[in-house]
């Protein structure tokens, strides 16, 4: 059965449907295993942990969301339920903040 989890709105959203993908006035660097985003537009730096470095650079617009918590739930050791709902929590904050955007398909 596939991972369902309201995002965004009061409807229900698979995974697999959305494919995040960094915006282009955000430029990157790795640093240490972290990342360190800076949006161009704002002026705004933001660090993402290891865990979010791994979502980040998966962040192409190729990638699901599906995909992206199946690597998370291989690289790291968490709970398949934990890394979905960091996984939407970050992708939440990150759509917020003007770092990605996601399409539907």
């Amino acid at each position: 059965m596939p991972a369902a989890v309201p995002v965004w709105s009061e409807r229900q959203i698979e995974l697999s449907q959305l494919f995040p993908k960094q915006n282009e006035d955000v430029h990157s660097t790795v640093l240490d295993g972290d990342s360190v985003l800076l949006n161009l537009r704002t002026g705004r730096y933001y660090t993402l942990n290891a865990v979010g470095s791994v979502v980040w650079e998966q962040c192409t617009g190729a990638c699901s969301l599906a995909s992206i918590l199946a690597s998370i739930s291989e690289r790291f050791d968490v709970t398949s339920q934990q890394a979905q709902s960091d996984l939407v929590d970050l992708v939440v904050q990150l759509r917020q903040e003007g770092l990605l955007h996601t399409e539907r398909r």
